[in-house]
């Protein structure tokens, strides 16, 4: 077996090595490779790497850390594993460890003093499928420790029931570009780093707006909800999965409210606003992914879909 760069890798063969392996639970297509792998500029090259036996592919890892120079306060000294698959009939003959004590190595030169599974900015999970416990274990073995189980809720929306908000329907309402400098500076000063991030990305690629829900105080924004489906301009973290389920899937998050302004129902209103945008598009599914808040989503009638163990390394 021989260890290439993963650049020299057809995307195509990627994906359909992913597919072969767990396609069934999290299937992959060639839009979605490109976006948050391809075309990432956080990708470290040195790190990510395959390996090819007799011209085809047996496995593969994706590492990561942030070198973009958007002012988000996006950590530099933390990398990732984007994500790590070796083909089950090359398993136990070291193929696995080769490869992510490479990666490991390369982020670790690269000046990481921590490196997360998952949770990249265009990651695909935020850590391990929780079902895989033998890869747990096996991440467990090399120096990873656990941290919290993060989920994915989804709901069944296809009837289009809406829902009755607490409060008045005029604190909520769908952005536009205008209101695109105050979503930044509310970002920045209540959620500064990755949602601050993902905000300035979006703006970057020409976002309208569609897909931001904003809470208003006296005209004044105080909250946003992030709102996605087949028609945005990205494909986002909560619609990955959307070929799992028939018809389409929206997806709702990140979301959040001034601290300040917090107890008086309009959290959970932001989330009944954001799904009822999503019921009246003709969403069928509705996902709101990578939370710890699974009996606040209960209530609205979500249910747990997916979850994932979190884990990190430090260097040293």
């Amino acid at each position: 077996m021989t260890v290439v760069p993963l650049s020299e890798i057809p995307v195509t063969d990627i994906v359909e090595l992913w597919n072969k392996e767990i396609g069934e639970r999290f299937p992959m297509n060639v839009a979605l490779w490109n976006q948050n792998t391809t075309m990432e500029p956080n990708v470290l090259n040195e790190g990510s790497l395959a390996v090819v036996e007799e011209g085809s592919l047996r496995g593969f890892i994706v590492a990561k850390r942030y070198v973009e120079t958007l002012d988000a306060q996006m950590p530099t000294t933390v990398g990732w594993i984007q994500c790590m698959l070796v083909e089950t009939s090359t398993r136990n003959e070291g193929v696995g460890s080769e490869l992510l004590g490479l990666a490991e190595q390369a982020l670790f030169e690269a000046g990481v003093g921590e490196i997360r599974l998952g949770r990249d900015p265009w990651h695909y999970f935020p850590g391990v499928p929780l079902e895989n416990e033998a890869t747990i274990s096996w991440f467990e073995k090399r120096g990873y420790v656990k941290g919290s189980i993060e989920t994915d809720l989804i709901k069944d929306v296809s009837e289009g029931e809406l829902y009755k908000l607490t409060n008045s329907s005029e604190h909520y309402r769908l952005l536009t570009k205008d209101d695109f400098p105050s979503l930044l500076q509310f970002l920045e000063r209540v959620f500064p780093g990755r949602w601050h991030y993902e905000a300035l990305h979006y703006q970057m690629i020409g976002g309208t707006g569609r897909e931001f829900i904003g809470f208003f105080i006296d005209d004044d924004l105080q909250g946003f909800c992030r709102v996605n489906d087949p028609q945005s301009p990205v494909i986002a973290q909560n619609v990955y999965w959307s070929a799992l389920r028939q018809g389409e899937m929206g997806g709702i998050g990140p979301l959040g409210i001034d601290r300040a302004i917090r107890r008086h129902h309009f959290g959970i209103d932001l989330v009944k606003a954001a799904a009822n945008e999503l019921i009246s598009r003709g969403v069928s599914d509705i996902v709101i992914d990578w939370t710890q808040l699974i009996a606040f989503y209960e209530i609205l009638g979500f249910a747990p879909w997916k979850q994932y163990q979190s884990m990190t390394k430090q260097s040293g």
